[in-house]
């Protein structure tokens, strides 16, 4: 059986608390988190690019899942989702016009006031050894890897505000809420955002 992300499992009863019920699971890959989410009970909806799609669609748990759709579905889907998922994704978007129009599938099928746990990879040299999270760093610049700072700044203008983050080994797992007035107003946010950096545990 695959294993799903640690950030998965680690909020999994933080999502239970929060009475999330459905979830969107944007990069499924193997389904690995999506298949933990739906034996978790939640309804889980999963999204890929078509070729991982069409590999999908003959696999004997797809029938489990609330739907599973291509990417290029996502913008006119609004499927209103409580949380979407997303890990070990974005690392692998290189141009700033697909991280963009993936931050906007995001906004377009999250409820206003719903959650994104995004998990991605960090340098190891960066990576915090301790969970008091006091630590702040900084990734080179066209990296492919990320800190929290480094993804506040690019969420925080579509009107996520950070609810908590870790850093392990090897990766930063972040929890952000979407504003229930939330708009996408591209340039803005950023400066905000730098006046106010703290992290809160939840």
């Amino acid at each position: 059986m695959t294993i799903p992300a640690s950030s998965v499992v680690r909020y999994s009863r933080f999502f239970s608390s929060k009475q999330i019920n459905t979830v969107l699971d944007y990069g499924t890959g193997t389904l690995r988190n999506a298949l933990y989410l739906v034996r978790q009970g939640f309804t889980v909806y999963a999204a890929d690019l078509p070729e991982q799609v069409k590999a999908l669609r003959g696999h004997p748990a797809v029938k489990q899942l609330a739907g599973l759709l291509k990417v290029g579905e996502l913008k006119q889907s609004r499927l209103g989702v409580d949380l979407v998922v997303s890990t070990y994704v974005f690392n692998i978007i290189i141009r700033k016009s697909q991280r963009e129009r993936y931050l906007d599938n995001v906004v377009a099928n999250l409820r206003a006031g719903g959650y994104l746990l995004m998990e991605v990879s960090c340098r190891r040299d960066l990576a915090v050894r301790d969970l008091t999270l006091e630590h702040y760093f900084h990734c080179d610049d066209g990296s492919k890897t990320y800190t929290h700072h480094d993804l506040d700044r690019l969420l925080v203008p579509y009107g996520f505000e950070r609810i908590c983050h870790y850093y392990s080994s090897h990766a930063v797992a972040i929890l952000y809420q979407l504003a229930v007035e939330a708009s996408h107003s591209a340039g803005t946010g950023a400066a905000a955002w730098d006046s106010q950096q703290q992290t809160r545990p939840y």
